[in-house]
């Protein structure tokens, strides 16, 4: 019960103890835990209208999505505009006090489409929209990324990703539910690193009816063998896999659409670190840039290609 308190499951932590609330109902250990997972669920901000749209979408079976590749594939191109592909022209670069994230956002008057979602853990309450579920199949929601004709919601069993991927309209009406579960390890894996190696998705966007999602762990690509750290092409309606990039492109928390490009970033401690530049009809590398450390954001303002990496502030003109 209390690893489900700790990862935010208070419906799976409370499921737990009914049998023990009902065998020892004068135990003040098993009381004070039910206690705790009442007030993590009301302190989620799930209110009775977020328990109404939970129904709405608890209501729904998943597309249950096939295993992919782990290597790059392409089984058809993915609509979107042709043309040059852009190149990345560093225009400044600086170290940073790799502590101070928040400055470089309100410095640059930059921030991630997203919403914060409740955690309980950190005592928020969140800041989506009351229609919007907080948890899904037994799952807590980590991650909603909020664009201006679409929502996308990351549900996963705590906060480092998700495995069931939710896409609404502008009214908040269910376009997909998918299920990730066949992405979430890789094909092989040393035993002793099964604890680090789960690829959960962290960030996706669509365009033109297609998904694009990356997922992967945070740790060295040597604990899955190499494979990690993907961005897939998926038809948003039929869940069909279009194409897969290679391994090792994508680890930041975001990656950028721009026309017919994505942008993106790896990196990790003793590992080449790139920003890479992909073709968004076959998720072919068209170029990589090399960075100082492990890319974390990438913003595009104003026609440039903000980098937030682990230690250094980068500035890209996108030309």
């Amino acid at each position: 019960m209390i690893d489900a308190i700790d990862a935010g499951r208070y419906d799976l932590a409370l499921e737990r103890l009914q049998p023990l609330l009902a065998r020892y109902p004068d135990n003040l250990v098993v009381a004070a835990l039910a206690a705790a997972a009442h007030v993590g669920l009301e302190a989620s901000g799930q209110t009775n209208a977020q328990k109404s749209a939970q129904v709405d979408l608890e209501g729904r079976t998943p597309l249950r999505l096939a295993r992919p590749p782990f290597a790059y594939t392409l089984r058809r191109p993915a609509p979107g505009p042709s043309g040059r592909a852009p190149r990345l022209r560093k225009r400044s670069e600086a170290r940073n006090q790799i502590t101070d994230d928040a400055a470089w956002f309100q410095r640059n008057q930059v921030a991630l489409p997203t919403r914060e979602v409740p955690n309980p853990n950190r005592g928020r309450a969140g800041q989506v929209p009351p229609e919007i579920p907080t948890t899904y199949a037994g799952n807590i929601l980590v991650k909603a990324i909020a664009r201006g004709d679409h929502t996308i919601l990351l549900y996963g069993p705590d906060y480092s990703g998700g495995r069931y991927l939710a896409v609404l309209g502008p009214n908040l009406e269910i376009l997909a539910l998918l299920d990730f579960d066949a992405y979430l390890w890789p094909p092989s894996f040393p035993e002793s690193e099964r604890q680090f190696v789960d690829e959960p998705i962290h960030w996706a966007e669509v365009v033109d009816g297609v998904l694009y999602v990356s997922n992967g762990h945070r740790t060295y690509a040597r604990s899955s063998r190499g494979h990690n750290a993907y961005i897939t092409a998926i038809d948003l309606q039929s869940g069909e896999l279009l194409w897969r990039s290679q391994p090792l492109i994508a680890n930041a928390a975001n990656f950028v659409i721009r026309g017919g490009a994505i942008l993106s970033g790896y990196g990790f401690t003793a590992e080449p670190d790139f920003l890479f530049v992909l073709d968004r009809a076959s998720g072919r590398v068209l170029s990589k840039v090399k960075v100082a450390s492990g890319p974390d954001y990438l913003i595009e303002k104003d026609g440039d290609l903000l980098v937030r990496t682990y230690d250094h502030d980068y500035v890209f003109a996108i030309e």
